[in-house]
């Protein structure tokens, strides 16, 4: 058995001018491009065993393979990014360089059509989220008023209205997030609806992603600065960044129809998403790593 294996952050299109990274490794080391044919996976030589540690030293790890990855994308325009801690090991036949070289040939047209079609294109985030007192409800305000005593009619009366306040939102909710998806789906490539998450004294109603030319971003930051002008609507607009959630294995698929897989031996921490999860998505500002998930505001 091979002891040595290979920690991945993406493949990009191989050509002879390929910049060398100045971004380092997890460990601090050297990254180093395993080619085939077209193709190039940047990688470092690390042990078999997944990256574990202190939420600090993950913290840590994430945004030093999002800086791989963002500058690997910056320069090469395309790039299939892989999740944090995705590893390749060796067998008793092959080390981890013959594995991962064999995994692109295998499927090497298949991500090379994926890199070609992801050329000039970014991710970006939108989340919608309401100031529920500040909404344009009927009955927000009958709905909002003080806390009449649970005492007979009056207090039937209250749950009443509560009831129908809330479907109000829901029925409110339904119809402003089906016409902001459409407008948006006119504007990118592709929509990715995610689940909302709890915000303080927020309600997030919509959750997506969505992968944009890049000269389409400005026109999605127009139209999302005409939502941010809707009475107790706030807009949350983030990105650009590699396209994570458009490059996975789950997005590639053979002529066969077969499922692109990433390499045999890859292991990813329990509980943790990766460089695309959720918890990978702390706020950052310009120049931090690409999937801390700064701010950027609509763009004008």
């Amino acid at each position: 058995m091979h002891a040595a294996a290979l920690y991945l952050y993406c493949v990009v299109s191989a050509t002879d001018a390929m910049p060398t990274l100045s971004s380092p490794a997890l460990d601090g080391g050297a990254v180093h491009a395993v080619r085939h044919r077209g193709l190039a996976a940047l990688a470092h030589v690390c042990p078999p065993e997944p990256y574990q540690g202190s939420e600090e030293e993950v913290r840590g790890w994430v945004a030093a393979h999002n800086a791989v990855v963002e500058e690997a994308w910056q320069s090469a325009e395309s790039v299939l990014p892989m999740s944090f801690d995705v590893i390749v090991t060796g067998d008793a036949d092959r080390s981890a360089e013959a594995n991962l070289t064999c995994w692109l040939a295998e499927h090497y047209a298949a991500l090379s059509g994926r890199l070609q079609s992801l050329e000039g294109r970014a991710e970006v985030g939108v989340q919608v989220l309401w100031d529920i007192e500040n909404l344009n409800v009927s009955g927000v305000i009958e709905a909002q008023a003080p806390v009449i005593p649970p005492r007979g009619r009056a207090y039937f009366a209250r749950q009443q209205l509560q009831r129908h306040f809330k479907e109000e939102l829901e029925r409110k909710s339904a119809a402003d997030c089906r016409r902001y998806i459409e407008s948006l789906r006119a504007l990118a490539d592709d929509v990715q609806v995610n689940k909302p998450r709890p915000v303080k004294g927020r309600q997030m109603v919509l959750n997506l992603s969505l992968l944009a030319a890049r000269a389409a971003i400005s026109r999605l930051g127009e139209y999302l600065e005409g939502v941010s002008q809707e009475p107790g609507v706030e807009v949350r607009f983030t990105g650009p960044w590699p396209p994570y959630s458009f490059a996975g294995a789950f997005g590639i698929v053979e002529n066969n129809g077969r499922e692109v897989r990433w390499p045999t031996g890859q292991s990813e921490v329990n509980g943790r998403q990766g460089a695309h999860g959720a918890d990978s998505k702390e706020r950052r500002r310009e120049g931090d790593a690409p999937r801390a998930g700064r701010d950027v505001g609509p763009q004008s």
